[in-house]
């Protein structure tokens, strides 16, 4: 049997980073205006610049938002239009070549993942593409996404292989299922104990998939 792969997105295919601050300061300049109702102006700025750098379901915990203020915050997001200029990684290429199934599996929130992948052209290059939108209230998390999976595609855990960057997110779903777990530490992360392999540049990626 072929392998299957599953990619995660951001970090994986591209530099979150790249994104910029432009398409999305207009949404926290007036999700702070919204906080500081609650938290005040000191921790608000505090809790804004955490989400340059953090997702928005880890920040939401940590700071107990509530319900009004998760919905308000997707409906900023769901209101901006975006206009990304984003490229894939330039190694990105090797994994347009690969002949085995792939499909793409992202968090966040459905217009801007959207976005992102018009963006990136990623409707062409995976079979099928599933996104675990944080603010769902039937929300499955990766974890399930990939149980499902399996379900449908009746494959066995020994041929998926998991490709992303995020040790508590992918990579611990998929090593819980017993996924083949691969990381990719574009940055120089540090190895997760998730991973069951670590790569920085996908033409590393080639060898993993020819030892099956």
């Amino acid at each position: 049997m072929n392998e299957f792969l599953i990619f995660d997105m951001d970090d994986t295919i591209f530099e979150t980073k790249s994104i910029g601050e432009e398409p999305v300061k207009p949404i926290l300049d007036k999700f702070e205006h919204l906080l500081i109702h609650r938290f005040g102006t000191e921790l608000a700025k505090e809790i804004v610049a955490k989400l340059w750098k953090y997702p928005f379901d880890v920040i939401a915990d940590t700071y107990k938002f509530d319900e009004y203020q998760n919905s308000e915050f997707a409906r900023l997001v769901n209101e901006n239009e975006y206009n990304l200029k984003v490229q894939p990684f330039e190694d990105f290429n090797l994994v347009k070549n690969l002949k085995q199934e792939k499909v793409l599996v992202t968090t966040g929130f459905s217009k801007l993942q959207n976005a992102k992948i018009q963006h990136l052209g990623l409707e062409k290059e995976f079979n099928k593409i599933y996104i675990d939108d944080i603010l769902d209230p039937k929300r499955i998390f990766k974890k399930g996404i990939f149980k499902n999976i399996l379900l449908d595609k009746n494959i066995k855990p020994e041929f998926v292989y998991i490709v992303g960057d995020n040790p508590h997110s992918e990579l611990k779903a998929g090593f819980e299922l017993g996924l083949n777990t691969i990381q990719v530490a574009k940055f120089g992360q540090k190895r997760s104990e998730y991973a069951n392999y670590y790569i920085s540049n996908f033409k590393e990626l080639i060898p993993i998939l020819a030892v099956k």
